[in-house]
């Protein structure tokens, strides 16, 4: 069986616009709520988890999230409104994956500093059914898929669960660890072959991630042609 995972890393709920550049912010807040810092970061996240292949047996998964974020700090949290720039999966028993990075959901997540302890915490879910959630007139997330066997998209649904544990060295960027369970249902298949192949799926996956500080005009573009300006440990 070919098994699809589409681990959306410290994503959550859709709220952003879709420009590529993120959009500012004033900050203005009421005096009630405190001073608002807002700062503009790129961030890199990578995990590895583990993925049944016929005869092969068990192989390690990896993937790479690389995202373009405004961040608002304001006491002990930490907002992180954030959108892909591009996600690499790796090649799994010469079965690759590809996604649209445009069509997936912006997110907003938010970090809160654990009571007498120097670290931050989040928690969240990412989750779609049916929906046509990159609007593309099919149910759910359309996946490319390139294997040996057969090729083609497929239409699924996504739960992702995050953890994650961050800190902060004087005040700068996070970087922490992160631990994510993945749900995925197959809606549909635009081959035979894929559909005979495919099933349902769940996955654990561990890594790591880290942000640095950019300029508020800098695009996916530009840091991408440039080379990222972050790597997660």
């Amino acid at each position: 069986m070919i098994s699809v995972t589409l681990s959306l890393v410290l994503l959550s709920s859709p709220q952003l616009a879709t420009e590529s550049t993120l959009p500012l912010n004033d900050a203005r807040e009421s005096a009630a709520e405190g001073v608002v810092k807002t700062e503009y970061w790129a961030g890199h996240q990578v995990v590895f988890g583990t993925r049944e292949v016929p005869v092969l047996g068990t192989l390690q998964t990896r993937m790479d999230t690389y995202t373009l974020a405004r961040v608002r700090k304001q006491g002990d949290s930490v907002q992180i409104d954030q959108r892909a720039c591009k996600v690499d999966y790796g090649d799994v028993g010469g079965v690759k994956v590809y996604v649209d990075v445009d069509a997936l959901p912006d997110s907003r997540i938010v970090f809160e500093r654990v009571e007498d302890t120097p670290h931050y915490s989040m928690s969240g879910t990412v989750n779609w059914g049916k929906e046509d959630i990159d609007e593309d007139g099919n149910p759910g997330m359309r996946v490319w898929i390139d294997a040996p066997v057969c090729s083609g998209a497929l239409h699924v649904t996504n739960k992702t669960t995050t953890n994650a544990r961050a800190f902060s060295e004087d005040g700068g960027p996070l970087y922490g660890e992160v631990t994510i369970s993945v749900r995925q249902k197959i809606l549909g298949a635009e081959s035979k072959c894929l559909a005979a192949l495919t099933e349902d799926s769940y996955e654990r996956s561990k890594g790591s991630f880290r942000y640095a500080k950019i300029k508020a005009d800098d695009t996916c573009k530009s840091l991408l042609d440039a080379g990222w300006p972050v790597k997660a440990k």
